[in-house]
């Protein structure tokens, strides 16, 4: 496929097949969590001879390592919070939503802060995240910087350095 064939189609149809394209892929993304969780959980990747889902997701199904950390990450959440696979698979969550909202999911939270995700940004949901979930200020520390750092600093402007001399050999 290459770029040129879609050129002959009209500029509404092109907006609603690609509208269409991404709800078919959002529902197989959630089936492909589906299988990945659950091939997680029964450890299958061992009896391939793969030490983590990680690495059989990064050397059998040749997903990038962050796209595999992503959807093992989701999948993970998926299996706890099943609610999880319908956000995604109707388009409401993306990946990088629930990979922020995970650590925070609890059985007493997940259905509202997944409800209040739906269709937000990651800086949205950053947002979001800091206001439910406050953290401390980090506090003010001051640390002597080690006397070998004071080797690295340059020489005065005006010192003179002796030229580069190429070796003749």
């Amino acid at each position: 496929m290459n770029s040129n064939s879609f050129r002959h189609i009209a500029n509404r149809t092109l907006l609603q097949n690609l509208a269409a394209t991404v709800r078919v892929d959002c529902g197989t993304t959630a089936k492909m969590l589906g299988e990945i969780g659950e091939v997680d959980a029964r450890r299958l990747y061992l009896g391939e001879g793969y030490p983590s889902m990680f690495a059989y997701c990064v050397h059998v199904l040749n997903m990038s390592a962050d796209i595999a950390y992503k959807r093992i990450q989701v999948a993970r959440a998926a299996r706890r919070f099943p609610a999880i696979f319908e956000h995604v698979a109707e388009g409401k969550l993306h990946l990088t939503a629930i990979v922020l909202l995970a650590p925070h999911l609890r059985p007493g939270n997940s259905n509202a802060l997944l409800a209040a995700a739906i269709h937000k940004t990651k800086p949205e949901i950053q947002d979001l995240l800091a206001v439910r979930f406050p953290q401390p200020d980090v506090p003010f520390r001051l640390a002597a910087v080690p006397s070998r750092v004071a080797q690295l600093v340059p020489e005065p402007v005006g010192t003179a350095v002796e030229p580069l001399t190429s070796d003749p050999a």
